[in-house]
Formats: structure tokens, C-alpha cells, sequence
């Protein structure tokens, strides 16, 4: 038999596009929380067969997802018809290469990718990559020919870009058409964007050439479309035979869980940059989404958070460097993209993005560096009805890894509520919005700063009895009201820490539905848990095969709250629901079918707080000011338009037509900034204790006055400020009562 690797298990590192836990040491240099081993039978090369390199990749990656997954799936016929549909649309997610007679032909292997899967052969893998390969030169072809005649963008026709509710075309002609749509789309959006261009600048006066009439910027916007393809096939061919394999390993490994991954060799070290902050971009987190490029998360204190205008879910459709021509992005691998995106700090990059409510934007940015300050805890006063409120954003659950004696959110929060206490506030709230997780000992440490000592979280490994973790403090540093705002971006550590402060009845939970990652991930190099040399296996094509084997990124665990429901899937619903541009799209772990379940386990061994407020008048209270607010009707008419937008993206090939559903969109978003520029503002200031450090310097004054601007225009502040509002009203009336057990919620 052969020895086995046996592994430790520590929750979580974070690597750039996940969210996740971290582990830190106490200062004895100890793990704070650890749970058992697990054990992974190595892969090893049968002795007199040339094994190649797939197959030793994919044979370990099955090794390791079989003993080491959390929750292993079955190989079977419907676990291959799975992985068969998402190759197919990492491959050509918009139906513009491969014909139905290669589909036709693939089909053989639709239910037999998990007998591959066993075998340990990688013939449908192969096939595909083979066969993609000769489509893309011939499809190169196609534009070329079509981008040499004129369009006219008076006729009725429309194209359809969600690749998924297109069909295969049945032979070459059909596909040159498909061809023949989208090269005009793409030529009328270059079109109307030069139009519109020339127009601001003829009402400005800086018009620097003569008008061009619509003729000439059709002939204009075919160049620039043609640069952009140019581009876009030149990378196209420079997607190898080992890069398709990964994609196929990754179609098996999403079909597992959405959070187990693999990293090909230069992946990982993409990864890795992304932690060591050695570059200089934009803070925007990507994501492939079909031929898209989605933005999955602004990072905290980068030049796009500072900026405000980049969302999340927004499309990347082109990049431009400085005055340059924008490059078309669309089917750009992602590491592409990151390429272009990043450069010199304080170099100019602009984006070309569309919203998620249609409307294109372009977005000028200044590359920077993270600024490491603006991730850390900070607080503000905010003032409301006589009552001083006090108010704490928490970007994320940090903490220094490096350094046992280095920063952590736990000792920062502690901090920022002895200020706020000195400051003699009534009530805290805080701000978890968009935070994507972090550091599990500090989110249980953070959680006994609220409550007396009690369990926090539940953690469970595979075949493993849970285990509670509890707060390490006897007293609660503050016991007054509290108010935690989510959304759903807040994932992993926000929502325990949300969880446990409902489950105790401790505090009134506010916003979106929270993201409903309720797992834990490791990396792992793949060499862990192979025997033998990689660099002697047989190659699956003349392309020189990169150093190493890459790494996998596993699911181990799960974590419940202390009433035993889990966060997976469904993430905490808050005691007050608040509308949110994002409640009809599908955002967080339950957008993906492939997720793990929700389940539950005993509850553990907590007391609910029994002498508080009765939340129930609160939350009433709330919901009534909400539905007369007229901010929050309007975003609750945004996200119904997003949702029935998101459901159809199809376009008008007629000019007059698509700059009407240009303009329909933008009308509601003017409406908003109206709404904004006259709505009431919150009064919001600086603590005492931390005017000598915002007052510093003009650049620290500027960046303070920026965030307390954000704060005054902020809506679901000013309402979590009125129901701590509420909340002193009621303890100042002795309206005290049981809390209504309907408010803990999962």
C-alpha cells in the first residue's frame, strides 16, 4: 500500500478572487483554532506506461478532491453531463466558433467524462482544445471580410448576446452571419460612442480636427473594431493546448463546489502577486463570465473605491491606455486583462464599462498601490434627534500574518469603541457592507466585544464532530445598542459575526441578504501529493509544458451558526430587509447550482440576551420609514429594471432604436443622482481622538472629508441611525419585552 500524506488543515488564506478565512497565531505562536488531519492518497506514475502530463494532473486533482473534499461528489452519468455543458462554455460560451456537426460529435462523451475521470484518460479534453483550435483560424477569416464592407444602421435587426439562449450554427454560412451580427453590434457601439464624443466636444469647443460627417465615423469606428479584433484572435492563438486543459480541469472542479479550484502554474504566481501588493492597478477584483469581464469586488482604498463609479457585476468591455484607442476586451482571457489593466503608478488607465442597468460609462482611473490604512477599522459621529450615534466601518477581518505582534482588526474594533465610548455615544453601528471575510479568530474576538462569553461559530471538518469556538473575554466592552449593516457582498467571517449577534438577540441586522459562503478553502501544490518527478512526463503536445504541476484550491469545511443553521446558500436575511439595486439578480454562493447545501446541526450551547428592547416595534418602525422613503422606492425600481434587463440582452441593430435603449437607462440613473444631490444629509464628523491624524496633511484631509461625504449621502446609514434612534426612545420609555424568537433568522 502506499504511504499516505497526511496534511494539517488551517482555515483559510486569502488569494485574490475568493472570499475566505485566515488563520493567525495567539502570541505563543500557537494556531488559535486547528482541526484535524486529513489524508490524501499521493498519485503515483504506474511503473512501464507513459503516462503524460493531463493525465498525472488530472489523476492527482481526482485523488486529492476524492479524500480531501469536505463533500466529494458521485462520478456518475449526470456529474459528466455537468462537466460536458461547462467546458463547452469556458470554451465557446457565445456560439461563434464551433458548429452543431462538433458538437454532434462530442456528444459521444456527455456521459462518459466521469469513466475518463476513473480511468485517467483525457480524450474528450483533448478533442475539444484540438478541435477549437481549427475553428478560431477559420473564424479569423470571417471578420476580415466582413469588416471591409460598409454598415448601414437603418434596418430592422437585432443580435441576441447571452450565448446561452443562442443554438450551434448548423454549418459555415450560419456561423459568417452570427459573424456578420455581432461586428456590426460592436461597430454601433464604436459608432455612437465617436458620435457622441464629437458632440461634447462641439458644445465645449474643443473639437481639435474638423466634424467628421456619420459616414466617415462609420469608416472610423470599422478601424477601431478591426484593432480591436486584431487583438483579440492574436490572443485567441496564443491560448495553448495546456491552458484549454485547465479550463477542463476547472469545469470538473466547479462541478464539485464554485469555491474548489485549480491553479495552473501561472495562476498560481498571478495569485501570489495579488497578495504580496508588488504592483501597481486599480483595485478591482475580475472575473470570466463567458466572453465577459466582470468585476467580482472594489477593493477597500484602491483608485477605484476611491473613485466610486466602478461596481460590482459591472462588464469591462474595452481598455485604453492614457489617450490611446480603447481595446476591445471581449473573449480576453483574464490574465490578459490584468495585464493591460495594471501598469506604472499614477499612469493613466481608462475603462469602458457597461452597468449593470445598461448604461455604458467610460471610467478614467490613476493607477495606485492598496492603501494598506483605508482597509483598517475606523469610526465617525453621527448626530441624529439629539442622540449621538456612533458609527464603525470594517472593511474587512484583518490581520498580520507575518508578525504575531502585528495589526488586527479584534485589538483595532476594541479600540474604536473605548473612543466611541469616550465620545459618550448612545449606539454603534457597524458597517460590514462589502466586507468579503477574513481572519476567524479575530471575527470570534470582535464578537466578544458585544457579547458576555459564549460561542461564536461552529466549524465542522469532513467526518468530523463540529467544534464551537467561543469568545476569550468574560465582559462585553459595550452592551448598548447595536446595529449591524450587510449586503451581499458581506461573506465568510461578516456573517458570523452578523449570525451571532442575531442568533443572541444582541443586535438589529440591516440590509441585503449577506453573499451564503458558508465554507472554508486551503491551496495545496499539487507536487504534495505526487510521487515522482514532473518534469519527466510525457508531453500532450509540441507546446513546452510550464514548470511545475499547479495548485488546487479544496473546500474542508463548513461552518454553522451557534442556532446550528447554516450560512451556506442562504446567508443571513436581516431583521430589517432594505431594498438594494442587487435583490432580483443572481449574486452569491446561491447563483451557482453547484454549490454545497444548506443544512443545519444541533445548536449550541448559547443563551439569547431575554432582557432587550422588544425588536419588533423597531424593525415595524423601520420598514414603515422605508417604504415612504423615496430614495428607497426608486432603487427598488432600479433593481426590478436590472432584473428584467439582465433577462434580456438583446439589442437593436437600428441606430435610432439602440441609442433609445441607451437613453432609457440612463434616465432612472439621472433620476438617482437628482434624488441624492437634494436628499437630507446625515450629520457626520470626526472623533476627537482622531482629528490630529485626518488633519495631518492636505492629502489626509482630502481623503477624510471624501469619506465623511460618502457617510452624510449614505441612505441605509441615515436608517440604521434611526432605529438606534428608536431603540434609546424605547429604553428611555422602560418599553422593555421579551425579543420576538422570529427575528433570528438563517
Amino acid at each position: 500500500m502506499n504511504k499516505k500524506a497526511f496534511l494539517p488543515l488551517l482555515l483559510l488564506l486569502a488569494i485574490g478572487f475568493f472570499f475566505s478565512f485566515r488563520m493567525v497565531a495567539d502570541k505563543k505562536g500557537d494556531i488559535l483554532f486547528q482541526s484535524e488531519n486529513i489524508q490524501v492518497e499521493p498519485y503515483a506514475v504506474p511503473d512501464g506506461e507513459g503516462t503524460t502530463r493531463n493525465q498525472a494532473i488530472q489523476n492527482t486533482i481526482m485523488n486529492v478532491i476524492r479524500d480531501g473534499h469536505y463533500s466529494p461528489k458521485m462520478l456518475n452519468d449526470e456529474f459528466s453531463k455537468k462537466v460536458y455543458k461547462r467546458y463547452l462554455e469556458m470554451t465557446d460560451y457565445g456560439k461563434s466558433f464551433l458548429l452543431q456537426s462538433d458538437i454532434d460529435e462530442f456528444r459521444a462523451y456527455e456521459t462518459s467524462i466521469d469513466d475518463e475521470l476513473n480511468a485517467g484518460t483525457t480524450k474528450f479534453a483533448e478533442l475539444v482544445a484540438t478541435r477549437i483550435a481549427i475553428r478560431i483560424t477559420e473564424a479569423e477569416a470571417y471578420y476580415k471580410d466582413i469588416l471591409d464592407q460598409t454598415f448601414t444602421f437603418t434596418t430592422e435587426d437585432e443580435i441576441e448576446l447571452d450565448g446561452k439562449k443562442l443554438n450551434w450554427c448548423s454549418n459555415a454560412d450560419a456561423l459568417k452571419q452570427r459573424w456578420s451580427k455581432s461586428m456590426k453590434y460592436r461597430t454601433l457601439v464604436r459608432f455612437t460612442e465617436l458620435k457622441e464624443e464629437q458632440k461634447k466636444a462641439i458644445e465645449a469647443k474643443t473639437l481639435k480636427d474638423k466634424k467628421l460627417s456619420d459616414a466617415e465615423l462609420e469608416v472610423k469606428a470599422r478601424e477601431n473594431v478591426r484593432k480591436s479584433m486584431d487583438n483579440y484572435f492574436k490572443r485567441l492563438k496564443k491560448i495553448n493546448e495546456h491552458d484549454r486543459f485547465a479550463y477542463f480541469m476547472n469545469s470538473v472542479c466547479h462541478i464539485v463546489d464554485p469555491h474548489t479550484d485549480f491553479f495552473p502554474p501561472k495562476d498560481k504566481q498571478r495569485f501570489d502577486e495579488e497578495m504580496s501588493g508588488k504592483f501597481y492597478g486599480i483595485g478591482a477584483q475580475l472575473q470570466s463570465d463567458g466572453d465577459h469581464c466582470k468585476i467580482k469586488q472594489v477593493i477597500v482604498g484602491t483608485p477605484a473605491w476611491k473613485d466610486g463609479r466602478l461596481k460590482v457585476e459591472d462588464i469591462v468591455q474595452k481598455v485604453a491606455q492614457g489617450a490611446d484607442e480603447p481595446v476591445d476586451i471581449t473573449g480576453w482571457d483574464i490574465e490578459d486583462i490584468v495585464q493591460i489593466i495594471r501598469g506604472k503608478e499614477g499612469t493613466e488607465v481608462r475603462l469602458t464599462v457597461k452597468h449593470l442597468d445598461g448604461s455604458m460609462e467610460l471610467i478614467s482611473l490613476r493607477r495606485g498601490k492598496v492603501e494598506t490604512e483605508a482597509t483598517f477599522a475606523k469610526s465617525a459621529l453621527l448626530k441624529n434627534g439629539g442622540s449621538t450615534i456612533g458609527y464603525i466601518m470594517l472593511p474587512e477581518f484583518y490581520a498580520d500574518f507575518a508578525d504575531i505582534n502585528g495589526r488586527r482588526c479584534a485589538v483595532d474594533m476594541a479600540r474604536e469603541i473605548e473612543k466611541l465610548k469616550k465620545e459618550n455615544v448612545q449606539g454603534i453601528i457597524v458597517d460590514l457592507r462589502g466586507n468579503g471575510g477574513g481572519s476567524l479568530s479575530d471575527v470570534v474576538d470582535i464578537g466578544g466585544l458585544f457579547v458576555d462569553k459564549g460561542p461564536m461559530v461552529q466549524v465542522k471538518s469532513k467526518d468530523a464532530q463540529a467544534q464551537e469556538l467561543a469568545t476569550r473575554t468574560a465582559k462585553a466592552l459595550y452592551d448598548g445598542p447595536l446595529v449591524i449593516m450587510v449586503n451581499q457582498g458581506s461573506a465568510s467571517a461578516s456573517e458570523i459575526l452578523a449570525a451571532a449577534m442575531q442568533d443572541y438577540k444582541r443586535a438589529i441586522v440591516m440590509g441585503a441578504n449577506s453573499f451564503g459562503k458558508g465554507t472554508v478553502q486551503k491551496v495545496f501544490p499539487l507536487e504534495d501529493f505526487f510521487r515522482g518527478n514532473p518534469e519527466s512526463l510525457a508531453s500532450n503536445t509540441s507546446t513546452p509544458a510550464p514548470a511545475g504541476m499547479g495548485s488546487i484550491k479544496l473546500t474542508l469545511q463548513k461552518f454553522y451558526r451557534i442556532n446550528g443553521g447554516s450560512t451556506q446558500l442562504r446567508g443571513v436575511t436581516p431583521d430589517i430587509v432594505m431594498p438594494d439595486l442587487y435583490d432580483f439578480m443572481d449574486i452569491g454562493e446561491r447563483k451557482d447550482s453547484n454549490s454545497l447545501a444548506w443544512d443545519q446541526i444541533a445548536k449550541a450551547d448559547y443563551k439569547p440576551i431575554k432582557d432587550q428592547v422588544n425588536f419588533t416595534a423597531l424593525v415595524l418602525n423601520s420598514q414603515k420609514r422605508i417604504a415612504a422613503n423615496e430614495r428607497f422606492n426608486l432603487i427598488s425600481k432600479n433593481a426590478e429594471r436590472l432584473k428584467k434587463q439582465s433577462d434580456d440582452n438583446r439589442y437593436s441593430l437600428n441606430e435610432n432604436k439602440f441609442k433609445a435603449q441607451l437613453d432609457e437607462n440612463k434616465d432612472l440613473a439621472k433620476k438617482m443622482e437628482e434624488l441624492e444631490k437634494n436628499a437630507k444629509q446625515i450629520n457626520a464628523g470626526n472623533l476627537l481622538a482622531d482629528k490630529p491624524n485626518v488633519e495631518k496633511d492636505t492629502a489626509t484631509i482630502a481623503k477624510n472629508t471624501e469619506w465623511l461625504k460618502l457617510i452624510k449621502k449614505d441612505p441605509y446609514i441615515a436608517e440604521a441611525s434611526n432605529v438606534i434612534n428608536d431603540w434609546l426612545k424605547l429604553m428611555k420609555s422602560g418599553s422593555l419585552g421579551k425579543v420576538n424568537e422570529g427575528n433570528s433568522k438563517e
